[in-house]
């Protein structure tokens, strides 16, 4: 085997802590060359000695460094493999074996070459004495704060593997620590968010099993009651089995709404939602709606009006699924809205959007529960009393299925509603081709 192929066959981290090691060695060397040729250069530039001399200096200078990295590096090694040593304790140890063969070098440089008193030696030896304790103890400090700040990181880290994204680090600085720290707050902040929607999701999941099997088997129960009393022949009177047909098919058609609906918040989840857009006038598309919806109207005793913007310019819109947005709306108005009641239908137009809202004077919305309307299988039952004789699924399906629908055309739905004074329901669809790049 040659070496090309030792070395794919090595594992992924021996491969990076050789070449880390290889990385490592030169730069050392270079530090070395660089720093003796710099000691070199000032030499000659303050006391201009002989060649000689200089040689011997710059050889002396490249044995003490040399002997300096070979010694700090095998010290280092021997402590690592006999105590383990912390990121403090290393750069700690680093400095002061850096720190102490330098001033030996000071020292033997000294009294070799220049310092030949017995009177300037103590004096010398004491200065680096000074100098040497001042600079391991800076060092420490130095190294005591760096490791500080690491902890602090990654007792936030910690704090996330058990799942507590509420803690931040906020370190100072802009060093390579300080911007870790911030990585470290983002990813908490990411996922707490995580953490959160799943909550939510976990909850719809639950109202939407309690909200399903509840507004299934209540339809189906009453259908299988009927159709067992007409198999029966319980019911003979004729008028009173036209009554039994027409409620089996409002309770079918609700079952159909409710099927098409999950059917739809399916294609929404998967981003399967493709819109077939062409040129419509939403004020059309809402006059279809209002004269579908008119016998709806009647029947619970309330007046459905609109009040249409012919100037309104035309979208690029999916008219069948716009279309059931602004039926959901009215629908949803009109099961909340008590007999003598009002419900209106108004585009207009401002310079950034054409604008479809839909109001009703009935119970409205506690201010608690606006937010969450819009939320796919929230119940709006509980801040919305129904009329009599409401026909809505009742799972919350509806103003879920509006949103999706309207935020695939790029546009934006509002509520705004108090409890006892009616709601207003807004869609803002962006004019021109603003909404036509969203799917």
């Amino acid at each position: 085997m040659n070496s090309a192929d030792s070395n794919t066959t090595q594992p992924p981290r021996v491969r990076v802590a050789a070449g880390f090691a290889v990385r490592w060695a030169i730069a050392a060397v270079l530090s070395v060359v660089v720093a003796a040729l710099a000691g070199t250069l000032a030499l000659r530039l303050t006391m201009a000695p002989p060649m000689s001399d200089l040689r011997s200096f710059v050889i002396f200078l490249g044995i003490t460094g040399g002997a300096t990295l070979i010694l700090g590096s095998a010290v280092l090694a021997f402590l690592e493999r006999v105590v383990p040593l912390s990121v403090r304790a290393k750069a700690f140890l680093a400095v002061a074996i850096g720190s102490a063969v330098a001033l030996l070098n000071v020292y033997v440089v000294a009294r070799l070459m220049f310092i030949s008193d017995e009177h300037d030696l103590p004096y010398l030896f004491a200065a680096l004495v000074f100098a040497g304790g001042a600079t391991m103890f800076f060092s420490y400090n130095a190294a005591n704060a760096m490791t500080e700040r690491v902890r602090r990181i990654a007792t936030a880290v910690r704090d996330l593997a058990d799942g507590r994204y509420d803690q931040r680090i906020s370190l100072d600085g802009d060093d390579e620590v300080a911007e870790l720290g911030r990585t470290v707050d983002r990813l908490a902040e990411r996922l707490r968010e995580a953490e959160e929607q799943r909550a939510r999701l976990d909850r719809e999941r639950r109202e939407l099993t309690a909200a399903i099997s509840h507004d299934l088997r209540t339809p189906l129960a009453s259908v299988r009651a009927m159709t067992e009393a007409l198999a029966d022949g319980v019911v003979d009177d004729p008028a009173e089995e036209q009554r039994y047909y027409a409620t089996m098919n409002r309770e079918i058609e609700r079952l159909t709404r409710m099927i098409d609906d999950l059917f739809e918040l399916a294609r929404m989840d998967a981003h399967a939602l493709v819109l077939q857009r062409q040129p419509l006038p939403l004020q059309d598309v809402a006059a279809e709606v209002v004269d579908a919806m008119q016998a709806s109207a009647l029947r619970r005793g309330v007046e459905l009006s609109a009040d249409l913007d012919p100037a309104a310019p035309e979208l690029n819109l999916d008219g069948g699924r716009m279309e059931r947005a602004v039926a959901n709306l009215v629908r949803n108005a009109l099961e909340h809205t008590p007999s003598g009641g009002h419900v209106s239908v108004r585009v207009e137009t401002s310079p950034a959007a054409v604008i479809l809202e839909v109001a009703d004077d009935g119970e409205g919305i506690d201010a608690a529960h606006l937010p969450r309307v819009w939320e796919r299988f929230y119940r709006s039952d509980a801040s919305r009393q129904r009329a009599a004789g409401a026909e809505n699924d009742g799972a919350g399906l509806g103003l879920a299925i509006v949103r999706g629908i309207v935020e695939a055309h790029g546009g934006e739905v509002s509520v705004a509603s108090s409890p006892g004074a009616g709601a207003t329901f807004t869609i803002r669809l962006p004019r021109g081709d603003e909404g036509a790049t969203r799917r």
